[in-house]
């Protein structure tokens, strides 16, 4: 058998589709002793217009199949870290393993988010899909086992690197305890079904994501984390934002304003946070989400 996959195609034309996802990427030109995967995105791309855009599928550690990739589906770098922080108290299975979803704390989630994008480039960051769910797992309100929780995640999703995409029916509340459970019929037809504050949040916060070039490409930095809170900047040359999720009530954040090298927050999400000298004193009620414009005047 040839070790070289060979891209066919019933014209000399290339393929025209802009976005591209591979199902089981990491499963292709994988069987028994053969393994050609590392050929399949070149082979792809020789296919594709050069514009175009790759992303596989990938369930587990990307990082050593991510060459020739534009990006992939992000449950290792972000779908699996946001829901061990935010999940509730219901038991869910975790993806078909003998045991429950853990809960971990928002330090062991970020310094998981951190080493999945550490072992890609900041491009294939920048392109890949954050995912809160989608039909091979449970719907993330049912993980969230709250409202309030699902928009801190949906926050998340918002203003972390990546591409936000959203699975449909999220963002009228629908559930869904596994996989094919989460595969319900859309009620279109059935609006008093519909969580109306859950869609105009989901659109307060889209447009605040389509709104902003630090949420669409600038880089990131962690300004505090602890167990129930995860606070982070997005910047560019010309915009900073700070960012705050909470998954719980905790006790009021202080941060230098040197520090964040500002003299004012201006509220973009949420509500407000106070200055006390050259502190930003940020809001301690949870869950709750936040995001604020570092200005100086």
């Amino acid at each position: 058998m040839s070790r070289r996959l060979s891209a066919r195609r019933s014209s000399p034309s290339r393929c025209s589709w802009r976005r591209t996802r591979v199902d089981v990427a990491n499963m292709s030109g994988r069987t028994g002793a053969t393994d050609v995967n590392a050929d399949v995105a070149p082979t792809l791309r020789e296919a594709l217009e050069p514009e175009s855009l790759l992303v596989a599928e990938n369930f587990h550690d990307f990082r050593t199949d991510f060459a020739g990739w534009h990006g992939v589906m992000n449950y290792a770098g972000f779908s699996r870290p946001v829901w061990m922080w935010l999940r509730g108290d219901v038991e869910i299975p975790y993806l078909g393993l003998p045991v429950s979803m853990p809960r971990l704390g928002g330090e062991a989630s970020v310094a998981a988010m951190r080493a999945f994008r550490a072992g890609v480039p900041w491009q294939f960051v920048l392109h890949s899909w954050s995912i809160l769910d989608s039909h091979d797992t449970p719907r993330f309100r049912s993980m969230a086992g709250s409202r309030a929780r699902q928009l801190v995640g949906v926050g998340l999703q918002m203003t972390m690197p990546g591409v936000p995409m959203v699975f449909a029916g999220d963002e009228l509340g629908l559930e869904g305890d596994w996989g094919e459970d989460a595969r319900r019929t859309m009620p279109w037809a059935r609006q008093d079904d519909w969580d109306p504050g859950l869609l105009d949040e989901y659109r307060r916060l889209i447009a605040l994501r389509r709104s902003s070039p630090a949420l669409a490409r600038g880089g990131i930095r962690f300004a505090f984390v602890d167990d129930d809170v995860i606070a982070y900047l997005r910047e560019t040359s010309g915009e900073r934002l700070l960012c705050l999720a909470s998954r719980d009530e905790h006790a009021p954040i202080r941060l230098p304003l040197s520090a964040l090298g500002a003299q004012e927050l201006e509220r973009l999400h949420g509500t407000d946070a106070e200055l006390e000298g050259d502190d930003a004193v940020l809001p301690a009620a949870g869950p709750a989400f936040h995001v604020w414009r570092l200005t100086n005047g």
